[in-house]
């Protein structure tokens, strides 16, 4: 895994080769057992219009902390982002909120056939999103974009990711195609006393 810390236009890790090719093999037999199981958005955790309370996203997914408790998605996650990021990102604060995290709740995502997800929040402290699919990309858009910032988009590439401050706004636009798969992480403190030490 290569995570490259930026402070401009905020501050954020992207993220490339996340899972090792040994690893994206299991993380595909995974992917294809949890596949059948994926949920609308009424059932699969979703920001809602303040307004109108309607579902702001419109794919599928799953809380992988539910549906897999012994996922090696989730696995092979926690390895590379609380053993080998702290060591890349040169950067004493961040690392240190980044260590405080102790919650997490882990989802996998599918977009497909126009499917989005329109600008909204995360409740949490930090999100990490990390994009998979099958080469050659079976898709067009679906990057992922924070509209507050210019439209800084971070395109959706094999085996990337980024994480981000989960208050910030972003926004997935429409997939034309299949098979755009996200594994996103929401971290936050749950209870101080509580935290970990790594």
């Amino acid at each position: 895994m290569k995570a490259q810390f930026l402070m401009s236009p905020f501050p954020h890790v992207l993220i490339e080769d996340f899972f090792t090719p040994g690893e994206l093999k299991t993380v595909w037999d995974e992917t294809g057992r949890l596949d059948p199981h994926l949920l609308p958005p009424e059932f699969s955790g979703t920001a809602r219009h303040q307004g109108t309370g309607r579902p702001l996203k419109f794919n599928s997914g799953i809380f992988l902390t539910d549906a897999m408790p012994n996922s090696e998605i989730i696995s092979f996650s926690r390895r590379h982002i609380f053993n080998e990021l702290v060591d890349q990102v040169d950067c004493p604060w961040w690392n240190s909120q980044w260590r405080m995290c102790n919650s997490q709740a882990w989802m996998l995502s599918r977009y497909m056939h126009g499917q989005y997800y329109n600008a909204h929040v995360d409740l949490s402290q930090f999100t990490l999103l990390v994009w998979y699919y099958k080469e050659p990309k079976p898709f067009t858009g679906g990057d992922l974009i924070f509209a507050d910032y210019d439209n800084y988009t971070i395109p959706c590439n094999n085996n990337t990711g980024i994480i981000f401050y989960g208050p910030m706004r972003h926004e997935v636009p429409p997939v034309q195609g299949t098979g755009r798969y996200c594994l996103t992480c929401f971290t936050g403190v749950q209870n101080p006393s509580l935290q970990l030490s790594r």
